[in-house]
């Protein structure tokens, strides 16, 4: 019998969140039911309506707690959940799925899931598409969360999803919407971005605070989660799992209009002027942030965003709107894409938003913040990088559901090389549902992409000591840098076997260039021609004292890199 068929009748209606320590709830969808756990026994709890929440206290650390929950009509659901700190702590990060699955690969990659046993499921938004403004926008825009019957309709949905039972039952989880279940694409705190059309100009075109309140609203009612630390301005809170604490952005409720970092020129050409006060956080939540990981004593600091941080997509924007026309030609010119609709895609990121960008850079550098690792979302596609090209280690994970090429194509075609770890068509050429798990040890986290039909995609080592990327490394890149993208396998001390990744494309001259973790030169190859380096299959590094290294090939205002770590 298939797996989903065997288990679906037994675990059903509760999610497990908000576990700490000492404390944890359960959310239960029913008015009635008797609960069995820790210290209580078959009690009854009741609610005018789902769901029933049940907050348990005076748990014990380091503990694993089995529950059965008797639904009102006798059905009876079983499951379980760990208090921390548990080492190591296995946490699995998704995003971007069907809530009725459109494909037999969104089923697999929950068994997937589920077989990795993680510890706790972190979702980065876009859990089901309720927006349906895509054909309509404008101007008869439908905003689901306007009607909060639509709401309670879509957190219902996903209570009673029989396919996501088994997971629910095995570890308990931390949500966040992202723009397709907080309001509609490419939406922030009161407006939605349009920039697909040439109809109307671009802007962002607002909508009543309504729709941001009833959003916020029903995520505290009907989900478990950590205690938000201003619910006015977006639903961002911090928790800890002994060594490990997370930092949950709201990343919508809060940013400001992205399409203001356009403007019009010469020429009737867009032109990207983002201003200091643009941003994704708000400023309440910016300051939150920032002055939470410096206050943190946790080995690890893990920032949660629904979009991606990279600061170098930046040049994505920049390149596309800088062709002919600002038109992208596809299949030879049969079709054309207008350069704003790409740049304003790639503006909804972090790209667009490079003060708080660059201030949380800054800030994590200047207090000497380590151990940090960005977990993303959004992009339906999954890679991995060390913070040489974007500034922070940044797991994105892939749409667990939702999965597209349109990335990688657009990446490959303008000639841009950001994610340095490998992922979906970098490493491999898998564009199937995937998501993240993060192992943390006590000296190291083993960040892994799982794939469906491949099990592991890439993988990369962080470590606790390790400081963000040093000033003097900060500057974006200039120009494409796809033929500089190389690879590394150690097979001596200081000796690795090299790759080139696009040889074709490699520029005329480049030289290698290796910085110490404070950003200092410490090593330089000379510069040669590309026919010299495609020659080499070596790269021999100096004696160096042992330590974390940033390793840059550069021609000119391009580079790719990686971090390497000398013994």
């Amino acid at each position: 019998m298939p797996f989903l068929l065997l288990i679906s009748w037994v675990w059903g209606q509760v999610i497990v969140g908000g576990v700490t320590e000492r404390s944890a709830e359960l959310y239960i969808w029913d008015t009635q039911a008797e609960v069995s756990v820790a210290t209580l026994q078959k009690k009854p709890f009741s609610a005018a309506e789902p769901p029933i929440r049940v907050f348990l206290s005076e748990l014990q650390p380091s503990t694993r707690y089995p529950y059965e929950v008797k639904l009102s009509d006798g059905r009876l659901l079983t499951g379980a959940f760990q208090t921390p700190p548990i080492t190591p702590l296995r946490v699995a990060f998704i995003s971007c799925h069907d809530i009725i699955p459109k494909s037999k690969d969104q089923l697999k990659a929950y068994k997937l899931l589920a077989e990795q046993q993680p510890h706790l499921i972190v979702h980065l938004g876009d859990w089901g598409y309720p927006d349906t403004t895509e054909k309509e926008f404008p101007p008869k825009t439908r905003f689901f969360p306007k009607d909060w019957d639509k709401l309670y309709a879509l957190y219902r949905q996903r209570y009673l999803d029989p396919n996501l039972h088994p997971v629910y039952a095995i570890a308990p989880w931390a949500y966040i919407y992202d723009d397709h279940d907080y309001a509609a694409d490419n939406t922030g705190r009161d407006y939605r971005a349009q920039y697909k059309t040439l109809r109307l100009p671009i802007g962002d075109y607002p909508f009543e605070p309504k729709i941001r309140e009833n959003a916020i609203q029903a995520y505290e009612k009907y989900f478990p989660h950590y205690p938000l630390i201003d619910s006015s301005e977006g639903l961002f809170q911090r928790f800890r799992w002994g060594d490990v604490e997370f930092f949950l952005l709201d990343n919508r409720s809060a940013r400001t209009g992205t399409m203001r970092v356009f403007e019009m020129g010469e020429l009737g050409r867009y032109y990207f002027r983002p201003k200091p006060e643009i941003s994704i956080l708000g400023a309440r939540q910016r300051e939150w942030l920032l002055n939470a990981l410096a206050e943190s004593k946790a080995r690890w600091k893990v920032i949660l965003s629904g979009v991606t941080y990279n600061r170098n997509l930046q040049l994505f924007i920049k390149q596309v709107l800088a062709l002919p026309e600002q038109m992208f030609s596809i299949l030879g010119g049969v079709y054309k894409v207008p350069s704003i609709f790409i740049a304003g895609f790639i503006a909804d990121t972090w790209a667009g938003y490079p003060a708080d960008q660059d201030s949380l850079l800054a800030w994590c550098w200047q207090r000497g913040i380590q151990g940090v690792i960005f977990v993303s979302g959004d992009t339906h596609i999954g890679t991995l990088e060390d913070g040489t090209m974007g500034g922070l280690p940044e797991l994105m994970t892939g749409g667990i559901g939702k999965t597209e090429k349109r990335s990688f194509q657009l990446a490959k075609r303008l000639g841009i090389s950001i994610f340095n770890q490998g992922g979906q068509g970098i490493s491999v050429n898998h564009f199937r549902p995937a998501f993240g798990v993060i192992d943390f040890y006590p000296d190291s986290a083993v960040v892994r992409l799982i794939g469906v039909g491949k099990g592991e995609i890439s993988r990369m080592v962080c470590f606790p000591q390790d400081k963000v990327l040093p000033p003097s490394l900060w500057g974006r890149l200039e120009s494409p840098n796809l033929g500089l993208m190389f690879e590394l396998k150690p097979i001596g001390s200081r000796t690795y076997a090299l790759r080139w990744r696009a040889p074709k494309r490699m520029p005329q001259n480049l030289g290698f260039v290796l910085y110490d973790s404070q950003g200092k030169k410490v090593w330089s190859s000379p510069s040669a021609p590309n026919s010299y380096w495609k020659q080499q299959k070596q790269l021999v590094l100096p004696e160096q004292p042992a330590g974390t290294y940033f390793l840059r090939a550069e021609s000119g205002g391009t580079y790719y890199g990686v971090r390497v770590r000398l013994p």
